[in-house]
């Protein structure tokens, strides 16, 4: 089969014919129809403590077709030809993440207790975001009541906007979104959201619009300095969530938090409830990120915009097509 494999950073990912994986009794195989480019696969491909072993093969924002079934799997609960995606958790290893394959190729394997069933209602290509919508609405939830609250956003890339999209779900007050990329902010308006304030000057543009300080951060660019200006904006007994991938060392200032009483946590992935709760609503017509959706790739095109992506300009959300 094709995959795009993982030669080592600074170097372009490389289309490849690798083995289709073999199944284990327990373990599914699927046909892959679309992925998703997720921002931590940009993380890994780095240098640095996230990057992944040369020969990897990303990818695990995906939906896809069972075209095997191992042995001892339920032929009552699965079959062949049915359309689903999957939680990349697999038996201690993250599909994408280790030595088993992810997405960025035609066939991929997975495990009966974390595949999810895409509704008919569902296409594959919109499948493909129920991943990072998922991690979005668990990280809204671990924030706790959303209602009514004055919530500011920080980086509007895919994560930050379903962040966004979830807040306005759950009945936050105002929405208001820390981006500079004008494309991002373009993105964040079809999308619906129109409160953006620009990141030099969060503070004064935030109580311009809210009419105070924000009552919850949802921090979701993960770059250094970022959660202690956080800190430093946020009201006695405001919430911190982080969310953004931050992978070297940081410093905050303990002190300002404990003055305040701060509320400070993170959030990470997801459970199984949350990618059905998103289909839930996606069926229902209650939750739309498909205009998150900016390019749509082949396998051969994938290595040119997974370099693009380093420095991204005019993409959010990068979506590979098999099919083609």
């Amino acid at each position: 089969m094709k995959a795009a494999v993982f030669m080592g950073p600074g170097k372009s990912l490389e289309v490849q014919e690798i083995d289709i994986p073999k199944l284990a009794d327990d373990e599914i195989l699927v046909k892959v129809a679309n992925c998703g480019v997720c921002g931590t696969d940009i993380h890994a491909s780095k240098e640095g403590p996230f990057m992944v072993p040369l020969n990897t093969v990303f990818g695990h924002e995906f939906s896809g077709e069972i075209v095997e079934l191992g042995s001892e799997v339920d032929e009552n609960s699965f079959h062949v030809g049915e359309r689903v995606t999957s939680l990349p958790f697999f038996k201690g290893q993250n599909i994408g993440l280790s030595s088993v394959t992810g997405a960025y190729a035609e066939y991929l394997k997975v495990i009966p207790d974390q595949v999810v069933k895409i509704p008919d209602e569902i296409d594959d290509l919109n499948a493909a975001l129920v991943e990072p919508l998922a991690v979005g609405l668990h990280a809204v939830k671990m924030a706790g009541n959303i209602a009514q609250q004055n919530i500011l956003i920080i980086g509007a890339g895919p994560i930050g906007l379903a962040c966004a999209t979830w807040c306005k779900f759950f009945g936050a007050r105002n929405i208001v979104i820390s981006e500079m990329s004008p494309a991002r902010i373009d993105m964040a308006k079809k999308l619906g959201f129109d409160q953006i304030v620009d990141p030099k000057d969060v503070d004064n543009q935030f109580e311009q619009i809210a009419g105070g300080p924000p009552d919850i951060q949802v921090e979701c660019v993960g770059a250094p300095g970022i959660m202690q200006q956080c800190i430093e904006r946020a009201p006695k007994r405001g919430f911190i969530l982080g969310v953004g991938l931050c992978d070297h060392p940081d410093t905050i200032v303990p002190l300002i938090a404990f003055g305040k009483e701060l509320t400070i946590r993170w959030a990470v992935a997801y459970d199984k409830e949350d990618w059905e709760f998103t289909m839930d609503m996606m069926v229902a017509q209650r939750i739309d990120a498909s205009a998150m959706i900016t390019n749509v790739v082949s396998l051969a095109e994938l290595p040119a915009i997974f370099d693009a992506l380093h420095t991204p300009s005019d993409q959010c959300k990068v979506i590979i097509d098999l099919s083609r």
